[in-house]
This record gives structure tokens, C-alpha cells and sequence, in this order.
């Protein structure tokens, strides 16, 4: 029975061991989505795989629990299929339970929290690369570069209904971040460049039909070109000839009279001469398309017939059309063509100022507009599952690793009692409540030295002020207070070790979040 106890602890301490690993991974993972640039998606991802692993944590607990009572029966019961499907229900059960956790977390917020969170998750970018400052925060300007700092990046969205006049503190940032964020979306010069070759491309389009300019390949001059030369050879064939078969004495003449339908034709022509024929009847042909061209209305405006193609793109409702579709605002013009890079770069400029000014005005709209139904409500609540998703997934995260590196402790303790215990592998009740004495004073000694340790986040005057407006303006205030500095503390500690797991042991496991390029 000793050796059964025996192998039985050490599989569970292997199994706990490999849930840590890509525990701790992930904990690192979860600090880069929130110092990075993540996206709706990548946090759908990165919320898959922590509801998962906090499923895998719930069925260890199980999992020991029924190989336990196995052992203690020694019947078989529970079977091993049985402690399976056990498990699995575990996982599953766990899994939607926190989703519906977070889903309701998420609908029930108000539409003043939507506001704030669609502004802190545009702040997050500019805090890791210290362009923005919180009065009272910190001197160091890099501090969200550190674990602790993304850590409380992660809470940040939650807490920001405490910091006094954030909107005035963050205007001219949230106006710099998103211009850059419009520039960076469309891929820059170069990308806004592609789309303004478009839209003159399409112009010059409307303009080739306005101006009647016909290309070769059009499929009315291709047919006229035919006609024209099966009639040609029509005629000389009533005199038993063909273009190669004119006689000498003749072509003269049979070139003079075809010249006269087709003045075009050179005064030296062969009329064996196909290609020269051709050329003559396009320029023919595009000739009566040109006198047929009345004036077209473009943006509004009725444009007079016979402008040139620089004349057609100055005019104001072609200027209208092409402010319409490159997003530029009223005033601004578009050259058919740009001699440097400073002249589209004035382009550009205009473009992104015009997208950032619409833009910014969700940022800067007021708390209805963010209630369901209004007229940011989905963004609304986007911003808000991406501000308390790292949030929760840090927390629980955080709670996992404590759980089981205590229940690690708790099974290392067991297995040196169970080598010095008797044959039937019957502990004594000292040994026993020795064995639980260092779960529970394992679990309370980490979060009791993580809950006094301290770091330059939690030492600060911010910070200060967030948790004396959490204890004081919410329900369970002190123990989310608790959460929260015991969170910060601890992600400063471990994201050392938990990126060295990842990328070491796990080969660089991505966890679904894949940051884009600065």
C-alpha cells in the first residue's frame, strides 16, 4: 500500500509540475497582451486558453480527490474511465463557468465604465512607451516596460473611474495616438499612396469616357476596324482582286479612294498595308465619338465639354468626389500627380488629421452614447471584455499558481511521511495534519509576503488614491484592493521566471496572441 501511495503521489506531483509550466507560461503571455497592442481577437485567444488552464487546475484537485478514495477502497472504485470522464466534466464545467463569469462582469458594466475603458485601452500603448504620464504615478517614464507596470496596465481600465480629470490629463495624447493609429491601420505613406493611385486611376477612367479617348482594345473600334477592312475587301473583290493582288497600274488609284473615307491614311499606302488601315480608321472612328461629347455632371457640378485631363481633375465636383473617397476634408486639394514626397506627405497629413478628428469623437463622447443601443455600444462593450479579461485571467491565473505550487509543497511533505510510514501506508494524524499544515501555510505564506511586499507601482500616490476609492466605492472593496496590490506585486516577481518557461521550456509558446510589428 506505501509503494501505491508512493508512485500515486509522485504521478500527481509529475501532473502538477506540467500544469505549472505552461501555467506560468501563460502568465507571462497574459502581461504582453496587456503591454502590447492586442486586439479583440487576441484576447478572445488568450481568454480560450486561461479559462482552459483554470479548467486542467480545477480537475487536478479531482483528480487527487478521486485517486484517493481509489486508493483508500482498494477495490478499483473509482474506475479509471470514471475518474476520466470526472475530470473532463471538470474542465468543462469550469471553463463555462468563468465565461459566463466574465460575460456577465462584462454586460453589467455601465455605460460610464464602456467610456472609460474604450479610452484606457487606447492610453495602454502610449504608457508602455512612456509618452503619456499619470500625475502621481511614478518618475520612472518606463515603468509599464516592467512586469509590474503591465500588471497594473491589466487592472488599470477597472480602477480608472478614480483618477481626478482623466479625460482633460489624456486629451492631447488620445489625439496623437489615434492619428497614428489611422496612419499605421492604412500602412503609412506608402499604403495611402496606393489607395490615392486608385482613386486617380478611376478619375482618369471617367475622365477617357468623358473626353471620349478610346484605347485600341476597345470593343467598338475593334469592330469598326473590321467592318471597315471586310468592306474594303468587299469592293476589290467585284474587280476579281485582293489587297495582295492589286495590280501595279491600279493602286494608285485604289489607294486615292480609299484616302477619301480615310484621310488619315499615309499618301504613300499599299493596300495590302492591314496595319496603316487600322490606324486610319481608329483615328476616324475617335474623331466622331469626340463630336458627339456633351458636358457630364461629377460631385454636383456640370461639366463642360473639352477640358483637358488637369482641367477635369481641378474641377469642384471632381475635387468633391476624390476628398469623398480618400477621407480628406473640405478645402484640401488633389493634384493629378506629385513631383516629392514632402508635396503627398502634405496629402497624407491632411488625411490623417481629418480620420483621427472623426475618430476622436468617440473618445470623447459623452456616457449615452455607450449605453446599449447607442451609437458606440459595441465598441463600447468590446473595449470593456479586453479591459476585464487580462484582469480576471491575471487573478486567476495568479490563484492557480499559488494553488498548486502549494499543493506541490503539500505532496512533496506526503511523500517524505508516506517513505518513513509503515507498510500500509497509514499516516499518523501528526503526520497527517503536518502534510496540510504545509498546504495552508504555504498558500497563506505567499499571498500573506506578496500582500506586504511592495514595488515602485504599489508605493505610489496613484495607486494610493485607486485603492482608497476601491475600499471606500464598492462592495468587497478591501479584498479587491487586497487582489489587486497582491497582483501587481506578484507579476514583478514572476514574469522573469514565467517568460524564461515559456521560451525555454515551451519553445516560445504563443498562447494565441501574435503582436503585430512597431
Amino acid at each position: 500500500m506505501r509503494n501505491t501511495l508512493l508512485k500515486q503521489t509522485a504521478f500527481l506531483i509529475v501532473v502538477t509540475l506540467v500544469y505549472l509550466t505552461f501555467e506560468l507560461g501563460f502568465n507571462g503571455r497574459l502581461l504582453d497582451v496587456v503591454g502590447g497592442t492586442a486586439t479583440i481577437d487576441d484576447v478572445h485567444h488568450i481568454e480560450v486558453y486561461g479559462r482552459t488552464l483554470s479548467g486542467i487546475a480545477a480537475a487536478l484537485f479531482v483528480l487527487q480527490w478521486l485517486m484517493g478514495k481509489r486508493t483508500k477502497r482498494g477495490n478499483g472504485s473509482p474506475g479509471f474511465g470514471t475518474i476520466g470522464i470526472a475530470c473532463l466534466v471538470t474542465i468543462v464545467v469550469v471553463y463555462f463557468a468563468i465565461k459566463t463569469f466574465v460575460d456577465v462582469l462584462v454586460t453589467t458594466r455601465d455605460a460610464e465604465f464602456r467610456r472609460i475603458a474604450a479610452n484606457t485601452i487606447l492610453l495602454q500603448r502610449s504608457l508602455v512607451e512612456g509618452r503619456l504620464q499619470l500625475d502621481g504615478l511614478t518618475g520612472n517614464d518606463m515603468v509599464f516596460a516592467k512586469p509590474q507596470g503591465k500588471a497594473f496596465l491589466a487592472l488599470f481600465p477597472v480602477l480608472a473611474v478614480s483618477v481626478d480629470r482623466l479625460d482633460e490629463k489624456t486629451r492631447a495624447v488620445k489625439a496623437t495616438l489615434v492619428r497614428e493609429a489611422v496612419r499605421r491601420e492604412i500602412g503609412g505613406a506608402k499604403g495611402y499612396y496606393d489607395s490615392y493611385r486608385d482613386a486617380m486611376k478611376q478619375v482618369h477612367d471617367n475622365w477617357s469616357q468623358y473626353a471620349a479617348i478610346i484605347r485600341d482594345s476597345d470593343p467598338g473600334l475593334q469592330a469598326e476596324q473590321k467592318r471597315a477592312w471586310n468592306d474594303y475587301c468587299s469592293r476589290l473583290s467585284r474587280r476579281g482582286w485582293q489587297p495582295e493582288t492589286v495590280p501595279g497600274y491600279a493602286r494608285g488609284r485604289v489607294s486615292a479612294s480609299v484616302r477619301r473615307d480615310l484621310p488619315a491614311l499615309p499618301a504613300n499606302w499599299r493596300p495590302s498595308d492591314i496595319l496603316s488601315f487600322y490606324n486610319a480608321v481608329a483615328v476616324k472612328y475617335r474623331q466622331a465619338a469626340a463630336r458627339k461629347v456633351q458636358s457630364v455632371d461629377v460631385g454636383g457640378e456640370t461639366i463642360p465639354p473639352g477640358l483637358s485631363y488637369e482641367a477635369f481633375v481641378a474641377r469642384p465636383g471632381v475635387q468633391k468626389e476624390l476628398r469623398k473617397s480618400l477621407g480628406l476634408p473640405a478645402g484640401v486639394t488633389v493634384l493629378p500627380s506629385y513631383t516629392s514626397n514632402e508635396a503627398f506627405g502634405q496629402l497624407f497629413d491632411a488625411f490623417s488629421d481629418e480620420q483621427a478628428r472623426a475618430q476622436l469623437s468617440k473618445y470623447d463622447a459623452s456616457p449615452a452614447d455607450f449605453e446599449d443601443g447607442g451609437k458606440y455600444a459595441k465598441e463600447g462593450i468590446d473595449a470593456t471584455r479586453a479591459a476585464i479579461v487580462p484582469a480576471v485571467a491575471l487573478f486567476f491565473s495568479l490563484l492557480g499558481a499559488i494553488a498548486h505550487f502549494s499543493k506541490l509543497l503539500f505532496l512533496s511533505a506526503k511523500c517524505v511521511m508516506l517513505a518513513r510510514a509503515g507498510q500500509d501506508g497509514v499516516l499518523s494524524r501528526r503526520a497527517s495534519r503536518t502534510s496540510l499544515a504545509v498546504l495552508l501555510c504555504a498558500m497563506i505564506g505567499v499571498w500573506s509576503i506578496l500582500s506586504m511586499a511592495s514595488n515602485d507601482i504599489t508605493r505610489s500616490d496613484l495607486f494610493g488614491q485607486m485603492m482608497s476609492w476601491a475600499r471606500t466605492g464598492a462592495s468587497g472593496g478591501r479584498i479587491l484592493t487586497n487582489i489587486a496590490h497582491v497582483v501587481v506585486v506578484g507579476q514583478g516577481y514572476g514574469y522573469p521566471l514565467n517568460e524564461a518557461i515559456r521560451q525555454d521550456i515551451l519553445q516560445g509558446l504563443n498562447y494565441g496572441y501574435h503582436p503585430s510589428a512597431q
